[in-house]
């Protein structure tokens, strides 16, 4: 589900201090409306028109909408082919800031801010703020948020004309990277990275390492370490991702589990954002569980409180969790939501066929 009412509602609702209570009284349950906000589920129309007159919220003029959707297009398809182009409709659409705000372009256009914070210094957006609205993205916007993750964030910007050149050849490495036409990838980066070097600019050296660790953590896992070390060593506001990355992923492999916990221990201390540092937790909670060590689970999960998935991580805590019916439809829901969930959904597959009599028994499959 991807219905951008519910977020819609949400925001005005805690702008304006309401409590769901309020809120629902004569519409529906505070519950009801809890799911809507949450984008569990989607209500009929009539709901959402009662909603939004109690909270004063208009939509957009639909002529209006339509000519900011073709220029939201338009900007992607410019981004994708470095067309220069790309400048003028970022400034036109970059005046209707306010007025998206009650718009179903909502989420599209907090794409289009944080695609074009690289180019405008002016643009103040995080990944992490838009990561948050990725429940009420469609297929496509999915897609272009992951391939903006693919690079580590927002770069210090420069007029300098080399620069924009490797800017350019960056978008279409990341492009091959996301279309998995690895090799073609590699040699794009490792081509800015020696443009990169020769410019001095450690902090796009270091964004560029950062995008070679990523495209290496499937492929060959030793050398996406060094890769994101040197990329921590050029500028230590690398370390948290290239940490996280790395940890993230060594805890998935048996040989490596520990490696992988003291760089998710070193990452989380020197860790400044509080939405990184959840991340950080949610992925040092399931190593826990991976070793046994409930002890230590029990104790991370109380910090977890602002995690999205925390049902899932509160059920992982259950004995025979794996069993659990539950468990294993919520890791359906979030296989395609980060590798560590992919891990978990095959690691419960691999757990369930090993005790397939059983549970075929209590008719867990």
């Amino acid at each position: 589900m991807n219905d951008y009412r519910g977020l819609l509602i949400k925001k005005q609702r805690k702008e304006l201090d309401i409590s769901l209570e309020a809120l629902s009284h004569g519409v529906c349950s505070p519950s009801y409306l809890s799911k809507i906000e949450n984008n569990i589920l989607v209500a009929n129309d009539d709901i959402y028109n009662l909603l939004f007159k109690k909270l004063g919220i208009s939509t957009m003029d639909t002529i209006k909408e339509e000519k900011i959707k073709q220029m939201l297009d338009l900007f992607f398809k410019y981004y994708m082919s470095s067309d220069s182009k790309i400048f003028k409709v970022m400034d036109e659409l970059l005046e209707y800031k306010d007025e998206v705000v009650s718009s179903c372009l909502f989420v599209q256009y907090q794409l289009f801010l944080l695609f074009a914070s690289e180019m405008n210094s002016q643009i103040n957006i995080s990944l992490a703020e838009v990561e948050a609205y990725y429940s009420y993205m469609d297929d496509s916007q999915r897609e272009y948020f992951n391939l903006f993750r693919l690079s580590s964030g927002n770069m210090e910007l420069s007029d300098n004309e080399e620069w924009i050149f490797i800017r350019r050849l960056k978008a279409k490495a990341n492009l091959y990277a996301y279309q998995k036409n690895t090799f073609a990838a590699y040699d794009l980066y490792k081509t800015c990275l020696n443009y990169a070097v020769e410019l001095g600019n450690k902090k796009l050296i270091a964004e560029i390492l950062c995008s070679l660790g990523w495209l290496c953590l499937d492929i060959d896992l030793n050398q996406a370490e060094k890769y994101y070390t040197s990329a921590a060593q050029y500028d230590s506001q690398y370390k948290m991702l290239a940490f996280f990355n790395l940890g993230a992923t060594m805890i998935q492999h048996k040989d490596c589990m520990e490696k992988g916990n003291q760089y998710l221990k070193k990452g989380l201390k020197s860790c400044t954002d509080d939405f990184f540092a959840v991340k950080y937790k949610e992925v040092l909670f399931v190593y826990e569980i991976l070793k046994e060590n409930v002890g230590d689970a029990k104790r991370l999960i109380k910090e977890l409180d602002d995690s999205k998935y925390i049902d899932v991580f509160s059920m992982m805590l259950n004995e025979d969790y794996q069993l659990n019916v539950g468990y294993q439809n919520r890791l359906k829901e979030l296989k395609n939501d980060s590798s560590l969930f992919k891990f978990l959904f095959i690691k419960n597959c691999e757990y369930l066929h090993k005790y397939k009599d059983i549970c075929i028994a209590n008719n867990f499959i």
